[in-house]
């Protein structure tokens, strides 16, 4: 289930998803095959908030949104025939038939126009214009977003007729029958300013999404006593035309005029609150199936398509977000992960919403679950983690932006968890994944390899058992004058993975020894160009500790050295884990792009270095390519590449600013500044394996370029 909004684009930013321009279409992310997801959920899985910068930005443009809906700055409100009882002061009038139309083309009363009889299966109706001229949007408290819109308001001639004779309004025995036709243009002011207020409610029958209602049209109606335009509609600019009596009581028809604005105005109310529905209500099935909630239940409408509440009659709220199955087999199952292996998703709106004068917040409610718990993992049940306040995106950001997502640490907690449950970090690497997976890597680490292989260069697998799930720490995602982290925006603790290291000898896998460690793994983004942002790592040295070996008698080396050889084992996963988490261009959305500012974490726990939220933030343009990419600049050179000693490379540039480096396919690394030498240094535990590695480096104007160094000190080739 899909629906584009900007709370959507946010959605999909934060599933690391939805870089094609047909939306959340990523490879591996299908539609649930049942419908719509109904595992457990968090309430606080994060936040999308628009600034009072960004609604600024937003009604700058808001002549483009009004044309979405307004096609022309133009929308026509049906008025269907009704019967209406009227008083001339304290004296009944009788009874009208309002839009007394009769059949389409109808001219006379004998096909039923002014026939004084409301007959559904005759009368068309009657519509009426507004032409709109400026419309604007402001948060309101408590959870409100009005918008403001100018518009002048045209019935054409409207066919009105008594029911029997009316010797009040036609001063004979006659039918009275006349039309009315009101243009607010007719003398100034020529306009009517409406203020629509639209609550941003949360469903509590209907798993606490976002429901969007009307909860008043101000202005709707006639003018009267101190009230005046613009602020209401003027019952001067109705002109009547007699069209049956023989005198019309013209004198007497101010109280019809008001009754008749009124009743207009009542059908503009009900035109906002049905196209607002029809932007809100989830859409029936193929089959006309709809949802149910626990007790809730709901059925097809299905004229309109929409599914309607079967006790309260209300819409049935759509998702404003993204639901899906993420198929983790398919995406990594070449390295090891089943094949069955899937979790279903879901991220939208809903949970909670708070506006006020310096912005509007809609909580983001989120969940996952796996479809199976994978045989290589044992089943682990935890309890919901408490609730998080919405998180303050004012207080925390590194610039001015107009849009704000955020994403909590519970729910990436929640999605490793899922994952490992899955199946999805059981990992299996050997040469058909990692072409380089041989024991030459090792040789000169593990001597005693080479008397198990005869000298021979065999195969190796690598078994990655994850005994526990991740967990997610957020951190400031702040950094220093070089680009490197200071503290990383994300931080993933993972505690007691297993390793097994298998070699193949005498035409047999033999086990040559097992790990125990605990990894902590920093990440962040890069926001690159205008939309672009690619997940980052920080430095991988000292990432392993409490490594532990055992079952590694067939080998003669110490268990330090074993100890020392754990880092690179882990990173051979890295290139596998880095294409589930590559870079991705946040969507636009409506006419709009969006430009990123920053990435930090938000929501800061009280005497801790911790926080509740990672936060993305961005400016609104609009208006074609206002976000010029950066210009590509000449193309700056590697000179040369040393491995020094152990796991560290020093790369010798001709020229050049910032950049980032990737060893083997990996993640990028967060930008860094060469140094005073026009060095820039790589350390990553991968360099200490054995054979040759790609490294390649990036710069800001989008130039990438690769070398493979080796373990001779000097060597190089581009």
């Amino acid at each position: 289930m899909i629906r584009r909004s900007w709370v959507f684009a946010w959605c999909c930013a934060a599933l690391w998803a939805c870089s094609a321009p047909s939306g959340c279409a990523c490879g591996g992310f299908t539609p649930l095959p049942q419908g719509s997801y109904s595992g457990p959920k968090l309430n606080s899985a994060g936040a999308a908030r628009m600034s009072a910068h960004g609604f600024g930005a937003l009604n700058a443009n808001a002549l483009t949104i009004l044309d979405a809906f307004a096609p022309g700055g133009q929308l026509v409100v049906p008025v269907p025939c009704s019967e209406q009882a009227v008083s001339v002061g304290p004296i009944p009038a009788g009874k009208l038939i309002i839009a007394d139309t009769g059949g389409l083309y109808c001219t006379a009363e004998s096909c039923g126009r002014m026939d004084g009889v409301c007959n559904p299966a005759i009368d068309v109706g009657h519509t009426i214009t507004l032409a709109f001229t400026s419309l604007t949007f402001a948060p309101k408290s408590p959870d409100l977003l009005e918008a403001k819109v100018t518009a002048t308001v045209q019935t054409g001639r409207l066919p009105i007729s008594s029911v029997g004779n009316s010797a009040v309004l036609c001063l004979s025995s006659n039918r009275a029958k006349f039309t009315v036709d009101l243009d607010t243009g007719r003398a100034p002011p020529a306009s009517t300013d409406l203020n629509i207020d639209i609550k941003f409610a949360i469903d509590t029958r209907w798993d606490q999404l976002l429901s969007l209602e009307v909860a008043n049209v101000g202005n709707a109606q006639a003018c009267s006593g101190s009230t005046t335009p613009p602020n209401c509609i003027d019952p001067a600019d109705m002109e009547i035309l007699n069209e049956g009596c023989s005198t019309l009581a013209i004198a007497s028809l101010a109280p019809v005029k008001a009754l008749l604005i009124n009743q207009l105005a009542a059908s503009l109310r009900t035109q906002i609150t049905e196209a607002l529905s029809d932007a809100n209500c989830a859409a029936c099935g193929p089959m006309g199936e709809c949802p149910t909630f626990g007790a809730a239940t709901s059925s097809c409408e299905t004229d309109a398509g929409v599914c309607r509440d079967t006790m309260t009659g209300k819409c049935v709220p759509s998702l404003f977000g993204a639901e899906g199955r993420l198929e983790v087999g398919q995406a990594l199952g070449a390295f090891g992960a089943p094949a069955n292996s899937a979790i279903e998703l879901s991220f939208g709106a809903g949970g909670s919403a708070e506006a006020n004068p310096a912005g509007l917040t809609a909580g983001l409610r989120g969940g996952a679950r796996e479809l199976a718990v994978a045989s290589c993992v044992a089943p682990v049940t935890r309890p919901a983690p408490a609730t998080l306040p919405l998180p303050d995106f004012d207080l925390d950001a590194p610039a001015p932006y107009d849009i704000g997502l955020s994403v909590s640490g519970q729910m990436v907690s929640e999605l490793l968890f899922r994952a490992q449950q899955s199946g999805a970090l059981c990992l299996e690497l050997g040469t058909e994944n990692v072409s380089a997976l041989e024991s030459g890597l090792l040789a000169t680490l593990l001597p005693s390899l080479g008397l198990l292989t005869d000298g021979r260069n065999v195969p190796l697998r690598v078994v990655i058992r994850p005994v526990n799930p991740p967990v997610a720490v957020v951190g400031a995602g702040t950094v220093d004058a070089n680009g490197r982290p200071l503290d990383p925006l994300l931080r993933l603790n993972w505690r007691g993975v297993e390793l097994d290291v298998y070699a193949l000898l005498d035409d047999r896998l033999a086990r040559l020894f097992t790990v125990s460690a605990d990894l902590s793994l920093p990440f962040g983004v890069t926001l690159d160009g205008c939309s672009g942002v690619t997940p980052v790592v920080g430095s991988l040295m000292g990432a392993v500790t409490n490594v532990t070996i055992k079952n590694s008698e067939t080998l003669a080396e110490p268990l330090s050295v074993l100890q020392n050889l754990v880092p690179s084992l882990l990173t051979l996963a890295e290139p596998a884990l880095a294409g589930g988490l590559s870079a991705f261009t946040v969507p636009g959305f409506n006419g709009f792009q969006l430009k990123m500012v920053g990435a930090r974490g938000i929501g800061h726990l009280s005497g801790s270095t911790t926080y509740n939220h990672v936060g993305l933030y961005a400016e609104l343009l609009s208006g074609g390519p206002a976000c010029v990419p950066v210009m590509k600049r000449a193309s700056t050179q590697l000179v040369r590449s040393v491995v020094k000693s152990k796991a560290s490379a020093s790369l010798e540039l001709a020229v050049g600013r910032r950049y980032s480096w990737r060893v083997d396919g990996g993640f990028w690394s967060t930008w860094q500044e060469p140094n005073p030498l026009a060095r820039l240094d790589v350390e990553h535990p991968r360099l200490l394996l054995g054979g040759a590695h790609v490294i390649d480096v990036r710069t800001e104007s989008g130039d990438v370029q690769s070398l493979v160094v080796r373990d001779e000190a000097g060597s190089a080739q581009r």
